[in-house]
Parts: structure tokens; sequence; C-alpha cells
């Protein structure tokens, strides 16, 4: 399973509330629905996105680059998981 860490440029609302980072917990690709169609919206509207699984932590969207891919900043990932509200 994977959780995916999403950042949104200011001013962005999910549901109607402000929202600048955001969690996805327990995301697989494989399952279809609700879920999956969360996670493609949120990745469409964020401006940067990181991945956790029993790999470690990547960063894997940046501004310009959808498929962008590398090691992610532990002390940023780290503040970013403490700001993040859970999306379900």
């Amino acid at each position: 399973m994977i959780d995916y860490y999403y950042e949104f440029p200011e001013g962005t609302k999910l549901f109607d509330q402000p929202v600048r980072y955001a969690v996805q917990r327990g995301y697989h690709p494989d399952i279809e629905g609700y879920q999956k169609r969360l996670h493609n919206e949120a990745m469409e509207q964020c401006s940067r996105a990181w991945l956790r699984n029993a790999n470690g932590s990547y960063l894997v969207r940046v501004p310009g680059d959808m498929y962008y891919h590398s090691n992610a900043s532990a002390k940023e990932f780290i503040w970013v998981q403490m700001q993040a509200k859970e999306l379900d």
C-alpha cells in the first residue's frame, strides 16, 4: 500500500475547506472506484506530490513534470506529513 502526500497551490479548496497539504493513506493503483478518482483529481490539482511505501519516501511530482521521481528530502517530508489533512 502507498501513502500519497499532496501540496496544493495557495487558495486551493477541497470539500469547501482550504487545504495546502493533504494525505491519502493506503492507496493501491489496482483498486478502482472512489479512492482512484480521488487520487487522480488530487494529482491533477497539486503542485507537488510525494509517495511513501515500504521502500522509502519519494518526491514524484514537481511543477512542470508529472512523472518526476527522486528521493524525498527527509526534513521537508516530515514537515509535509505534519501539515497534511487526511483525504478519505
